[in-house]
């Protein structure tokens, strides 16, 4: 997969700073609690089950995509992924992994199966135990997507006789009680450097604290 060289420089400039910030502001408090993920469990691009109970105990941060989108998905993905590599380059800068996990939800299920979604994160450099992709029947998804995260997906008529697939373009951050710690809208590059250091000081001081602290602030959720 092709990524242009600016978008892979804007990605990090906006995201490295979060990471930066993050490593010498450790306040006691996380973001506010947003919502609450119910236990669900859906199947992953290796074809096995993928469940809450695998990412318990672990901050996680969410995405919205489908394969055959060529718009907003290509820059969500390039975001996770340049996510991913500062999260490891953090890692080995304290020299312990990151209870981190990122997880990429299919709204577009019926196509995009746990082969498709293994080759997508192939051409992605997933890292498998860092990253995973998320699919199951339509009621799944739907039940932990709109459900759940409360972000709305579906089928729009184009108008030429075909259907489109529309959903928000949103990361959400989830702590290892799956509980919803953020919205960060991928169209506003400020909030994926608060994404960052939100994540990283939710991975640093465990998942306690429901209010805002200091400078930093979760952003809110769609409306």
């Amino acid at each position: 997969m092709r990524v242009e060289p600016w978008l892979v420089a804007s990605v990090l400039a906006v995201v490295a700073p979060g990471i930066l910030y993050a490593r010498h502001h450790r306040p006691e408090e996380g973001p506010p609690v947003l919502g609450r993920i119910a236990p669900f469990t859906l199947v992953g691009e290796t074809g096995r089950a993928l469940s809450s109970a695998d990412l318990g105990g672990k901050v996680w941060v969410a995405d919205f995509v489908f394969l055959g989108c060529t718009e907003s998905c290509p820059l969500l993905t390039t975001r996770m992924s340049h996510i991913e590599t500062l999260l490891q380059e953090e890692a080995t800068r304290r020299g312990n992994p990151l209870p981190v996990r990122l997880v990429t939800f299919t709204v577009d299920p019926v196509n995009d199966t746990p082969d498709r979604l293994a080759a997508y994160a192939t051409r992605w450099h997933a890292d498998p135990a860092v990253w995973t992709f998320a699919t199951g029947s339509l009621d799944d998804v739907q039940h932990v997507v709109a459900d759940g995260f409360k972000i709305a997906f579906g089928k729009v008529d184009n108008g030429a006789g075909a259907f489109e697939m529309m959903h928000g373009n949103y990361f959400v951050v989830v702590d290892g009680e799956m509980k919803i710690r953020g919205y960060y809208s991928s169209d506003r590059p400020e909030e994926m450097s608060n994404l960052a250091r939100d994540v990283l000081r939710l991975a640093t001081v465990g998942t306690g604290g429901t209010g805002a602290s200091g400078a930093v602030v979760a952003k809110g959720g769609p409306s």
